[in-house]
Formats: C-alpha cells, structure tokens, sequence
C-alpha cells in the first residue's frame, strides 16, 4: 500500500486535477515528512559538529571558563559558542520547497476528494514566505539577544514567533481538512480513483 502510494503521487506529481482518497495521500504524505525531517536532521549535524569544535577550542584557550558575572546574574554566552543558525536557513529553505514541490499536487487530488478547491492546500505558504524573508536577520537578533546581558527581545524575533505559530496553526487547519472523509461518489471535481 504504502509503495503503491507512492508510485500513484510521484506518477501524477503534476496533476492538479481529481481526486485521491486518503489512502492514496497518507503514505505518501507522511513518507515525504519524514525524509524532510530526515534531511534537516543531516543538514544539522555539520553545524553542531561545528559548535562543538569551537566549544572545545574556547575550553582550550579559556581555561578560567566562562567571562566571571555580576552576583545573581546568568553567564552571558561569549559568541564564539553560539550555533551558526543562519547557515542551515538556504539548506532548510531548500529542503522546505522540495518537500512542498512534493506534496502540492497530492493535497489538492486530496481536498478536491473532500469537494473542497484546491487552494487551500497553499493555506500555509505565506507564512513560509515571510519565514524566508526574516530568517536571517531573525537568526542573528536570536543570537544577539543570547549574547548579551540583559537578554533583549526584538520585534524581529517577536515577529518570527508569531509567524511560526500562525504557520502551525495554518498547518494544522490544512492537515483537518485533509484527514477529512471523501465525498461518497462523483463530486465537482470528478470521480475518486480508487486505492491501489
């Protein structure tokens, strides 16, 4: 099932039209989520080795440890021991869009089954739009804030989190209405094509 799955959405990635049942879409949707995690968690690993380098080496040349603080107060972080955030932001973007790439075509054949137009399918892209336009300058505000004592919240950074919430809160409504049932018989958008 899962196999057949797949072949049936990679065969018609381009399709915009019909329908597909959910058991058309699942396997496949959740195979593409799990390679892009997959892929994000791959693309992580240099950056941390990276940091982990650097940790070692500030160990090495600090013996002392951390820069002393006032009484009370928590250490501030020296930025030679923060991640590098913004050079997994074009390598996840990257991965980001492929994986939309994948699925765009299979979730509206999948709201189309629910009579529902395929548009909703792009509920969430404007928030990873504006995701793609902040995120290096909301990765360097993050890493500022973290150096620095009193930490300082920006309004970038406030921006950012109230985009990543609206963006799971549009995923989430868009996962419901693909979980939906199908329409029983022929609806606007044709006849379902049936499990493989």
């Amino acid at each position: 099932m899962i196999f057949a799955s797949i072949r049936h959405n990679l065969a018609n990635l381009f399709r915009f039209s019909g329908r597909d049942s959910r058991a058309l879409f699942w396997p496949y949707a959740i195979t593409i989520f799990l390679l892009a995690i997959l892929a994000g968690i791959l693309l992580f690993i240099p950056v941390m080795t990276e940091m982990m380098t650097r940790a070692m080496d500030y160990a090495r040349t600090h013996p002392g440890g951390l820069p002393r603080t006032a009484p009370g107060q928590p250490p501030v972080l020296p930025p030679e021991l923060m991640p590098d955030m913004s050079a997994m932001i074009v390598p996840g973007l990257i991965v980001n869009l492929v994986a939309i790439l994948l699925l765009a075509a299979a979730a509206v054949r999948r709201l189309h089954d629910c009579d529902r137009t395929g548009w909703w399918a792009a509920l969430p892209l404007p928030f990873h739009v504006v995701a793609a336009v902040i995120g290096p300058a909301a990765a360097k505000a993050m890493t500022d804030a973290m150096t620095t004592y009193p930490p300082h919240r920006s309004p970038l950074m406030m921006l950012s989190s109230l985009n990543s919430a609206c963006s799971l809160l549009a995923l989430l409504v868009l996962v419901i209405l693909l979980v939906a049932e199908g329409t029983k018989g022929p609806n606007r958008f044709g006849d379902r094509i049936a499990a493989a």
